[in-house]
């Protein structure tokens, strides 16, 4: 699309940064407001002409339609105008597959959905999550918007992320505690990338679901080393968590396995732990 001259001379109202990039000189709050106001109002085109205009990133031409892309994004919270926002994240969300913004922007256009988008961002935002470019980011956006449609979209990437992406991937399902991802979270306790059992135990802890103690268990008895200390941790938040949620006896015999099964010197605090919950129980 061309960006139009109302839109170039509405931007040109945005503060210039300073050297080490910040916009704290020369502020004229109202002025920048009320191009943000008439920049709004030209709905989507104008904020795809925003997107557009985007520069390298720290070049100076980047400056200003960034600035006024977050004023704009940020402006329809401000009004409450669910309309605009959503309309605004639809369109923010059609362009993270736009191979002609750099890398940098389609990473700032997922930070933006992280704070304003709801669920109609979260299929445009699994669609990208095998974008080593902006997986990352996508990630985090999807776990800030929460709820099962965000973390769907997370599960169906999980079994094709490899290395950090795999990592980012499970930690921020764990973020979501949805119950659905229970089998996920199973499956990648057997996984090569001790990181990643760690993340998947934890996550796995936190849905407090009687069935989880079992493979949990299993997999912190056999483990060595930190990745012990760490799934071992993971078995008592979830006896914390079946304590917590009105399931006593399955967080009993969570306590009592771990007090029977970490008898090492250097494991006393775990059964000291264990004998805290049991009494806390009652």
């Amino acid at each position: 699309m061309a960006v139009t001259e109302q839109l170039k001379s509405l931007v040109e109202e945005m503060p210039d940064p300073n050297g080490a990039g910040m916009y704290t000189d020369n502020i004229d709050q109202e002025k920048i407001e009320k191009a943000v106001e008439v920049i709004a109002k030209g709905g989507r085109q104008n904020l795809l002409g925003l997107i557009e205009m985007l520069g390298e990133p720290g070049a100076q031409e980047n400056a200003k339609p960034h600035y006024a892309l977050h004023c704009v994004v940020n402006h329809t919270l401000i009004t409450r105008d669910e309309p605009l926002r959503k309309e605004f994240c639809e369109a923010m969300a059609s362009q993270l597959q736009n191979m002609n913004l750099h890398p940098y922007n389609r990473s700032y256009l997922c930070q933006e959905l992280q704070w304003a988008g709801r669920e109609e961002s979260c299929s445009a935002l699994g669609e990208v999550l095998l974008d080593p470019d902006i997986s990352d980011d996508a990630a985090t956006a999807l776990a800030a918007i929460g709820g099962e449609r965000a973390a769907a979209q997370i599960r169906d990437a999980v079994g094709q992320a490899e290395g950090k992406s795999r990592l980012n991937l499970i930690d921020a399902l764990a973020a979501l505690t949805e119950p659905a991802s229970a089998d996920t979270f199973q499956e990648a306790l057997q996984d090569k990338d001790r990181e990643v059992r760690i993340a998947a135990s934890l996550g796995l802890a936190s849905l407090g679901q009687p069935d989880s103690a079992e493979p949990l268990l299993k997999a912190a008895d056999a483990a060595q080393g930190w990745e012990r200390t760490q799934l071992t941790k993971s078995c008592l938040v979830l006896a914390e968590k079946l304590a917590a949620g009105g399931k006593p006896n399955d967080a009993k015999r969570v306590y009592e396995h771990l007090q029977k099964a970490r008898l090492g010197d250097n494991e006393q605090h775990i059964r000291d732990a264990a004998e805290r919950g049991l009494a806390a129980i009652g």
